[in-house]
């Protein structure tokens, strides 16, 4: 059975098998895109090497960052299923993805049996020129739900953007190397239900636990690194400490 409020250290897709159904109130996640690169050889490279710029201290390898394309597709398939299955009716799903991979996440959770709502960009304001191109400044986060969702515009709906410009951490302060903002994660989260629980089968630095302490919900979460595990649950335990001020 799956731990709330601790992230474990456990593989994803066997770890996902443990959490009840129905329990969950939304997905927010930030799973390894495998596409640092543009060639096969660029994929199979160190996490440190792709995502780390020379000159800073390297932060530890994640994993499961060396997928080809038809692989990530079958296997995002798989560990949205089982999310699918874990949510509440209703429920939303929202998945960061790069532009190389956006059609392929879109993809799969329609195939997981989601219902498919839009995509949502996180322009992060600090991306680098580049000649004879359009600046490579957004991620995306896929917006799904489990079945359908209520529009009727009664007193307390909530009307959030359709579009994020937040900075992008730090490099020197980052504790994972594609860490997403905490001000992005807790703006994302508003789409769930207050005091919901959250899952984050990625957990990474734990900003998703984070974000969820400081806005009053739950988590449940997994990371496969050791090393970003046991981070994240420090980053964990000084938000519970602060009193959900991290």
């Amino acid at each position: 059975m799956a731990r709330i409020d601790v992230i474990e250290q456990a593989d994803a897709l066997g770890a996902l098998r443990g959490v009840p159904s129905g329990s969950v109130g939304m997905l927010l996640t930030d799973p390894p895109y495998s596409s640092g690169g543009l060639f096969r050889s660029d994929r199979s490279g160190a996490t440190s090497e792709k995502y780390q710029t020379r000159g800073f201290a390297k932060k530890p390898d994640f994993y499961g960052d060396n997928r080809d394309e038809r692989s990530f597709v079958l296997w995002s398939v798989l560990w949205l299923s089982e999310c699918y299955r874990a949510m509440e009716d209703g429920a939303s799903a929202v998945v960061f993805s790069d532009w190389r991979q956006l059609a392929n996440v879109a993809d799969a959770v329609q195939a997981a049996g989601f219902v498919f709502r839009g995509i949502v960009p996180w322009r992060k304001t600090s991306s680098r020129p580049q000649p004879n191109s359009f600046r490579n400044e957004c991620e995306y986060a896929v917006w799904a739900t489990k079945g359908a969702i209520d529009r009727a515009p009664v007193a307390g709906a909530k009307y959030l953007p359709g579009l994020y410009s937040v900075p992008a951490p730090v490099r020197e302060e980052r504790v994972h190397s594609t860490q997403k903002p905490l001000e992005l994660i807790k703006s994302l989260m508003e789409i769930a239900p207050d005091g919901c629980v959250v899952l984050d089968p990625f957990m990474g630095s734990g900003t998703t636990a984070v974000a969820a302490i400081e806005t009053g919900r739950r988590f449940i979460g997994f990371e496969m690194s050791p090393e970003y595990c046991a981070l994240a649950n420090e980053r964990v335990s000084r938000a519970k400490s602060a009193g959900g001020v991290a």
